[in-house]
């Protein structure tokens, strides 16, 4: 399963879960060579968010493989923040 930013998914344990966004972690990277040595890839996620963004607090971070084992099916998509009027 590919996890999709700004995507609310069912969590097994947590309920809804918004997906911020999938990174790498880079042991070493040479940014001439445009490559280096991929220690891991993480997700990052919150339990908490408005419709301006994620709870600062609530921002937490899973190792991806392990974040697939106990996420369902995508839910929805986020709005990306657009308020009442419309208005981001």
């Amino acid at each position: 399963m590919e996890l999709t930013k700004n995507t609310i998914y069912s969590h097994d344990e947590l309920g809804e879960v918004l997906v911020l966004g999938v990174h790498h972690i880079f042991e070493t990277y040479d940014l001439d060579a445009g490559d280096g040595c991929l220690r891991s890839r993480i997700v990052r996620y919150t339990t908490e968010w408005d419709n301006y963004g994620p709870m600062p607090s609530s921002i937490r971070t899973a190792p991806v493989e392990e974040f697939r084992t106990v996420v369902g099916d995508a839910v929805r998509t986020w709005d990306g923040g657009e308020g009442a009027n419309g208005d981001t």
